[in-house]
């Protein structure tokens, strides 16, 4: 097969090809506006629900929208102030965990997280993390893990350019500022990707839940005839250790530990 009849099946293939990418966007970006266009609708008719006090139609509907995959703070927070209204502590704590999962500092989140969580009845101490350690965290906590992704290839592109700046600068003192300089936002880039990662796993790696049964008892092995051990209460929040066909290993932040069913339990 000759270089002409190479082109020529080539150039067909592309002109063929085009109009069935055109299509294909057309009916993506189509599918796309009318997904969006129909949670905006049932996140409006949510809202006016809870405006009407019908709490119950309320968690319903946003829980349609969630289970379509869609999970903003936003979103998160009116479903647990639906379930707080409604009388379901334990699911608007939860709800109220999750939204904050996704906005650390949000005041509306954390205040009526506060609320919720004054309404327990474990009143559980919480051994607090190592001064460094929540420095750091409170630090990535501070933007999503786009945005801080964002800014590491923001200031890697701008560290290069110092680079060769660098090498192409004529001046003694040009090279010394733009090395450093780029050393500078190199080392900014590299710990901005590093919380980019971190943030992202905060959310992904979440092993906490709230108990959701009205009361529970706590038992010593993954079995209904182990001893107990304490009891929980709906609305407590614990981490999950370890898994046993339908038990679950929790551990409070006092540091007691304990095996619960699973269904009695709500991960974040």
């Amino acid at each position: 097969m000759n270089l002409y009849v190479k082109t020529l099946i080539i150039r067909r293939l592309y002109n063929n090809a085009l109009p069935l990418l055109a299509i294909f966007l057309v009916i993506a970006v189509s599918s796309f506006a009318n997904c969006v266009g129909q949670n905006d609708s049932l996140f409006r008719l949510a809202n006016k629900y809870y405006q009407d006090n019908e709490f119950n139609k309320a968690v319903s509907t946003y829980q349609k929208i969630i289970n379509k995959g869609n999970q903003t703070p936003e979103l998160l927070y009116n479903l647990g102030n639906a379930y707080f209204k409604s009388g379901k502590l334990s699911y608007a704590i939860l709800y109220y965990e999750k939204a904050k999962l996704l906005s650390p500092h949000d005041e509306d989140i954390n205040q009526n997280l506060a609320i919720a969580n004054a309404r327990v009845v474990d009143k559980i101490d919480i051994i607090p993390d190592f001064f460094i350690n929540r420095w750091l965290k409170n630090l990535i906590n501070v933007f999503p893990s786009n945005t801080w992704a964002i800014i590491s290839i923001i200031t890697f592109g701008i560290m290069l350019t110092l680079f060769l700046l660098f090498f192409f600068s004529g001046s003694r003192n040009g090279k010394k500022v733009a090395f450093y300089s780029a050393v500078l936002l190199l080392v900014i880039s590299l710990l901005t990707y590093w919380f980019s990662v971190e943030r992202k796993q905060y959310i992904t790696r979440n092993n906490t839940a709230v108990v959701v049964d009205p009361s529970i008892a706590i038992k010593s092995s993954p079995d209904t005839e182990g001893n107990n051990v304490f009891i929980l209460h709906e609305g407590t929040k614990v981490m999950i250790i370890d898994s046993i066909n339908d038990w679950k290993e929790i551990k409070l932040s006092d540091g007691n530990k304990g095996w619960i069913e699973s269904k009695s339990i709500e991960p974040i």
